[in-house]
């Protein structure tokens, strides 16, 4: 069991609304306690805009303790100016029993004050510790193609002189390395598969065997707009 949908789309639009608010109400003071105490200035932000959203479940008839708690989130992912932080929520129906985990996605900088992404709210199955963390350790369960992450203008003073890169992949490199029908290997068949990433600026970077296939990484630096 889980979240209903529409609730969950509910509470998005709420947080859409509080943090944006609390971030424009109280940037000064929030910059201040990051000047002093770091990172404890995003903790002090979640706990003040994850307020309406606790609210908004209780009236439902669910029970979850709010606030930010370090231990009950991960912080794995990303360069230090995009760093991903994934905060969870077990939430109870009414007799006490867990339900659902609301997990919190909030992107942040350890370079400076800076939200680079707007926070985000998802729903898991599991409410077990053990299986929040193994399911939050699968990138498919964080980055979701039904929640198009809303960008935010870079931080003004982070990396403005730094080469920006971007980066694809190629699972199908591997199919231009099957023998034909006569039993032999052709490298024109790869020279094609490349050569049509590098026709749009791309460069082949590293090749990965994995699960019977190649994963071929690609880069590119970011042309300026």
């Amino acid at each position: 069991m889980t979240l209903d949908k529409k609730l969950l789309q509910s509470i998005n639009q709420i947080l859409a609304v509080s943090w944006r608010g609390i971030w424009s109400q109280e940037e000064r003071e929030l910059r201040r306690i990051f000047n002093e105490f770091g990172d404890r200035a995003y903790g002090a932000w979640i706990v003040k805009f994850m307020a309406p959203v606790f609210e908004r479940l209780t009236e439902e008839g669910y029970q979850v303790n709010g606030g930010f708690n370090l231990r009950d989130s991960m912080e794995n992912w990303g360069p230090p100016e995009e760093r991903e932080r994934c905060a969870w929520y077990v939430v109870k129906d009414q007799e006490g029993l867990p339900i659902s985990t609301l997990v919190l996605q909030v992107y942040h900088s350890h370079a400076a004050f800076h939200i680079p992404r707007a926070p985000r709210l998802f729903a898991l199955e599991v409410t077990k510790r053990s299986d929040i963390i193994r399911a939050l350790s699968h990138a498919s369960n964080r980055v979701r193609w039904d929640l198009p992450a809303e960008r935010l203008p870079a931080a003004p003073s982070t990396g403005a002189h730094a080469i920006r890169w971007e980066y694809a992949t190629d699972v199908s490199v591997g199919d231009c390395l099957a023998p034909n029908d006569e039993g032999l290997l052709s490298n024109w068949l790869v020279d094609e598969q490349l050569g049509h990433w590098g026709r749009h600026g791309w460069e082949l970077i590293n090749a990965v065997p994995t699960e019977g296939k190649i994963i071929a990484f690609f880069k590119r630096p970011v042309l300026e707009q």
